[in-house]
């Protein structure tokens, strides 16, 4: 589902993604209007975002374990089969969960449209990790998601994770069609075998080394990733 979401292009029909849409079993949904102009202290940012929001979008996920997103929640899309995997897994001891396939984790893509054509394509994938919990996402789009990031071609962000069962920390990698293919293949890999480790994976730097490594080399596109000591 991620590989395929990466070969969609910004500005493309949305007629041209509903097959993709159809085959991960994808919904439509309208994401939260802007707060209104006066409640904004920076009107440019205002303008900005204003650019940014899309008319509706189209949310694709798999999820073993019922995993409920803001999206799901937002539509009433909770399933029965997502109550039963959720207590299946919750009726297992935590310390069992893994060594019988039963780690918690969320993949996602969402297609955002706009006037009929594809304005953004952003996926995300969450795992609990050995320790905490870890998130990955990235995001393509013709303008970075703020004003102050839009001299940028590439850029990289993290934000706090929280979940019903603890916290973590989501690495956030954003395109625009500007960036290089080294930085496309830097912001799209992903160590996969996070999502089934029996003993699970430590941080970021086990999920997306390849991203930390370019992070590393190039500091210049970092936005506010404190980035992690990966040996």
């Amino acid at each position: 589902m991620l590989a395929e979401a990466s070969r969609v292009q910004v500005g493309a029909t949305e007629a041209s993604v509903l097959q993709l849409v159809r085959r991960y079993d994808g919904y439509k949904w309208t994401p939260e209007p802007l707060p209104p102009r006066e409640n904004w202290t920076d009107l440019y940012e205002y303008e900005y975002q204003k650019n940014l929001v899309s008319d509706y979008g189209y949310m694709l996920e798999v999820k073993p374990f019922g995993f409920l997103t803001v999206a799901a929640a937002q539509t009433g899309r909770r399933s029965q089969f997502d109550d039963a995997a959720r207590a299946a897994k919750n009726a297992v001891p935590t310390g069992l969960r893994p060594i019988l396939g039963m780690r918690d984790w969320f993949a996602g893509v969402q297609l955002s449209i706009r006037g009929g054509r594809v304005q953004q394509v952003s996926a995300t994938v969450l795992v609990k990790g050995r320790s905490e919990w870890i998130g990955y996402e990235w995001e393509f789009a013709n303008a970075m998601p703020h004003s102050e990031m839009q001299s940028k071609a590439f850029a990289i962000e993290s934000a706090i994770l929280e979940m019903e069962d603890g916290g973590g920390t989501e690495i956030q990698n954003y395109l625009t069609p500007r960036a290089s293919e080294e930085e496309f293949q830097a912001a799209r890999s992903l160590n996969a075998k996070c999502l089934n480790s029996i003993v699970g994976c430590k941080g970021l730097c086990d999920l997306t080394p390849r991203a930390l490594q370019y992070l590393n080399q190039h500091p210049e596109v970092n936005s506010g990733l404190v980035p992690p000591k990966c040996q």
